[in-house]
């Protein structure tokens, strides 16, 4: 029997009954650290491709799943939302230049709207990735008060599934922003595309179809996201002011 490094309890099994552990502790080497590297790296990926095939076919179900108690096997929506949102925002500042530079032609190049909108540009590029996270936020609020007598649902749960949900409409910025080298105009397929991933979510996580759940279903996305630009422009006011 041998005695826990990590803790001290005595075992005779491979890990400690206590903390988990491996009991036999070897060295470290370099081949350790590297295949210890390698399996964060692949933990985490698999982690995230199967979180999002899971939530894009089945956004519904697995929020629900999770809500109601079946976790281990899912990633957490905060985590999930997290490292998607940190790929977002580092391709974001990447391929935003060329994006507002597009939006920039719409106005005279001497005129006061197109210096205030330079100004605005560079204050989203610096705050987008603290921006981002109110998105969920304000998601839930709506999904909550809409859909609380339907689904029985609470403020906390609708955060939860909000943080599956927007954070998998990242991934459709990501691909979009990767593929806007090609066309710039291509980032704003992404609303049509988000409209209809949150709206498909909500309806199978109610597991209603009819006219008033989708109605309801839209109006939660709409109101989400007029109160998230509302939000960024009150917030680029008061700090150029």
């Amino acid at each position: 029997m041998k005695s826990c490094v990590n803790c001290g309890v005595e075992s005779t099994d491979k890990f400690c009954p206590a903390c988990g552990q491996e009991i036999s502790v070897k060295r470290l080497e370099v081949k350790t650290i590297i295949k210890d590297v390698t399996h964060g790296i692949l933990h985490w990926e698999n982690s995230i491709l199967n979180m999002f095939r899971l939530l894009l076919v089945y956004p519904g179900t697995t929020a629900k799943n999770y809500v109601s108690g079946i976790r281990k096997s899912y990633m957490k929506p905060f985590s999930y939302f997290i490292f998607l949102q940190t790929i977002f925002v580092i391709l974001f500042h990447w391929t935003s230049g060329k994006y507002f530079a597009f939006i920039n032609l719409s106005f005279t190049p001497q005129s006061a709207l197109h210096s205030e909108f330079a100004r605005y540009q560079q204050i989203i590029n610096s705050y987008i990735n603290y921006f981002n996270y109110f998105m969920p936020l304000f998601f839930a609020l709506y999904f909550y008060l809409f859909f609380k007598k339907q689904l029985g649902i609470n403020y906390a749960e609708s955060i939860a599934c909000a943080f599956y949900w927007i954070g998998t409409t990242l991934v459709f910025g990501i691909i979009l922003m990767s593929l806007s080298f090609l066309d710039v105009r291509i980032r704003n397929i992404r609303i049509v595309i988000n409209l209809i991933f949150l709206t498909f979510a909500i309806v199978q996580y109610s597991k209603t179809s009819n006219f008033k759940t989708i109605s309801k279903s839209i109006l939660v996305i709409v109101l989400s996201y007029i109160t998230f630009i509302l939000f960024i422009g009150v917030v680029l006011t008061q700090i150029i002011e």
